[in-house]
């Protein structure tokens, strides 16, 4: 009989040991967040033609021990993210200078922030600068180096249209760099060709336009040996030779 009860006694113990707690020395089990703001970036400017003004805010946030919420806040207000990996939201801001704050929030209280320093512009954003490359050439199809191309904005920059100008290469090439808005009217001129003009609608901002100038008529010649100087010495002879005959006459 003390020997059932020792054998209980001790399976007792075993398991008293089995279950008890890690000892104060152990280190705790490593937790690990991550945060990335895809939309706006850093020193942004924004534009929002809304009242107040709004900015859509996008990343991902990943957490070990799950996400319980993204928190997106500014000076004007917060909300919330929601728990899902990539997130979305949009936040109310200031206009000028604006300061976003995001903040992952995991299911064990650890929180992990990125603040993002923006400017905010209350008006219709601007149309984008585009970029245009070509070939300029002439009706055989040859290249024409050395014309002036010109691309002039239909919508005006601060009160006036905006010009980029460039010059063709040898090989007829050009590059129009930074040209404000979609629709732009075209120039493009060379001696010895008819100049062109034309008023054309982009649809992306980096689009190709090859060009064809078209060679000057022949100027009409005058007669060999025969100058616009000689014309008029032989035309004032022929009216003192008039004048003279009716002197003559009289």
């Amino acid at each position: 009989m003390t020997r059932n009860i020792l054998t209980i006694l001790c399976i007792l113990v075993l398991l008293s040991a089995a279950a008890a707690p890690a000892s104060a020395g152990e280190e705790p089990v490593e937790t690990s967040t991550f945060l990335s703001v895809t939309s706006p970036k850093q020193y942004d400017t924004i534009w929002s033609d809304l009242v107040p003004p709004e900015v859509t805010v996008t990343g991902r946030a990943e957490a070990s021990n799950g996400i319980r919420d993204v928190v997106v806040e500014s000076s004007a207000g917060t909300v919330s993210c929601g728990n899902a990996t990539n997130f979305a939201c949009t936040v109310p801001v200031a206009e000028g200078n604006e300061t976003i704050t995001v903040t992952l929030i995991d299911n064990l209280g650890k929180t992990t922030e990125a603040a993002l320093r923006i400017y905010v512009n209350v008006d219709i954003p601007p149309p984008p600068r585009i970029y245009v490359i070509g070939t300029v050439r002439d009706t055989d199809g040859h290249p024409v180096p050395g014309a002036t191309v010109r691309f002039e904005s239909t919508l005006p920059l601060f009160g006036a249209p905006y010009p980029v100008t460039t010059e063709t290469a040898g090989d007829g090439g050009y590059l129009i760099a930074n040209a404000f808005g979609y629709g732009q009217n075209v120039s493009v001129e060379k001696d010895g060709y008819l100049p062109l003009h034309r008023e054309i609608s982009f649809e992306n901002t980096t689009n190709r336009l090859d060009l064809e100038l078209e060679p000057e008529p022949p100027q009409a010649q005058t007669a060999p040996g025969f100058s616009a100087w000689m014309g008029i010495l032989a035309l004032s002879g022929g009216l003192s030779a008039v004048r003279a005959g009716r002197r003559h006459k009289g």
